[in-house]
């Protein structure tokens, strides 16, 4: 068995005068913020959460922008942010719906492996954090986290603004109409404002918290079938890593209200020798590009790893598990077809975490505060 590299020495550099974290070399000598505080909640690695907390808060959104994203209270997605091909003018560097949310869980991570750093975050820092929360709250309809552009903006950089940012997973259209709310996003924004109600000790945000896991799993998990994203005049639902995935981020207090057998059935078209596919075959294949398509990403594994063992999904755990020794270096992705492959860079921060945490060099699988 390859041996797993858990140091993330070499991924530190310099942003503006500030210490952080870029997401893998060579295609990505940048910071991104999802990548660093998924890394970090991983591997529980304090200095990993430390300095993008602070690079976070130091980038924070003040005002609505249309070419790059921001609004007041948005954590930077990219940073610098770069312009896409066939994307106009527009910027990538506030395109991305979770990352709010995820440096709100990534506070709590840290009180998790250093108090003391955390009692200073939350005093000094509590004006970001509330205004964090205003972003999440100012997306929510009904109870469902939703998706759009600032005002004087059709679109953002990215063509999907949650992890799978490639092209929507729908073979008739690459990006969908906004708004545009995505499951795993939504679950996402509900575990940062309980992440914030606890910070904070606010009941109002707790019950906010309690309201949105209980919409999104009545909207989105539903027995017969997994809505992965909703709209105004759509609803794409297929079999998903992402229901998986989301199970990582909703309390325990919740299983009587999920479908466990049936997210364990509909998991089965996602089942490789390598783990869960973001998607079936049968989908990918008609897609234009596949970068999120029959691929294995080992971080998602040890998000859908916790996320089975929380809700007793045993045979689920096993297959993410199946990923391990696959991730050899640090490879971003393990492509399925037509053979079976590590692929993309081979020394991404995430997947790395994620050879921490399968090798239990991660406390996450001992303290399962998430």
């Amino acid at each position: 068995m390859t041996t797993i590299v858990t140091s993330f020495s070499g991924y530190k550099s310099t942003f503006t005068g500030m210490p952080g974290y870029i997401a893998g070399l060579p295609s990505y000598p940048r910071n991104f913020s999802r990548d660093t505080f998924l890394a970090g909640i991983l591997s529980m690695d304090a200095d990993q959460l430390k300095t993008q907390i602070a690079l976070a808060e130091k980038f924070q959104g003040t005002r609505n922008d249309p070419m790059t994203g921001e609004e007041p209270g948005k954590i930077h997605h990219e940073y610098p942010g770069v312009g896409l091909k066939g994307r106009g003018k527009y910027l990538t560097t506030y395109n991305a719906c979770d990352t709010t949310a995820l440096y709100l869980v990534a506070i709590e991570a840290l009180g998790n492996v250093d108090p003391r750093a955390y009692a200073a975050i939350t005093s000094m820092q509590r004006p970001t954090i509330v205004l964090a929360v205003s972003y999440i709250l100012q997306h929510v309809t009904d109870t469902i986290f939703y998706e759009y552009p600032p005002e004087g903006a059709d679109r953002f950089a990215v063509k999907v603004t949650y992890w799978k940012d490639s092209i929507a997973s729908d073979p008739a259209v690459s990006e969908l109409r906004y708004p545009v709310a995505y499951a795993l996003a939504h679950f996402q924004a509900a575990r940062g404002l309980l992440s914030a109600a606890r910070i904070l000790q606010d009941q109002d945000l707790l019950q906010a918290a309690d309201a949105m896991f209980k919409a999104g799993i009545h909207t989105f998990m539903r027995s017969e079938q997994f809505v992965v994203a909703i709209g105004d005049h759509f609803k794409m639902a297929h079999s998903s890593s992402d229901e998986l995935h989301a199970l990582a981020y909703i309390p325990r207090s919740y299983y009587p209200l999920l479908p466990l057998g049936a997210i364990q059935r509909r998991s089965k078209a996602l089942v490789s020798s390598a783990g869960f596919a973001c998607m079936p075959r049968s989908i990918a294949a008609h897609l234009t590009n596949t970068y999120h398509g029959y691929v294995v990403w080992p971080f998602e594994q040890a998000f859908i790893h916790y996320g089975s063992i929380k809700f007793n999904l045993h045979a689920c755990a096993g297959v993410a598990e199946r990923v391990a020794p696959f991730i050899a270096q640090g490879n971003e992705l393990i492509v399925l077809e037509p053979e079976l492959e590590p692929s993309g860079n081979n020394r991404q921060l995430w997947s790395v975490a994620a050879g921490s945490y399968f090798h239990n060099h991660s406390n996450l699988r001992i303290r399962r505060w998430l």
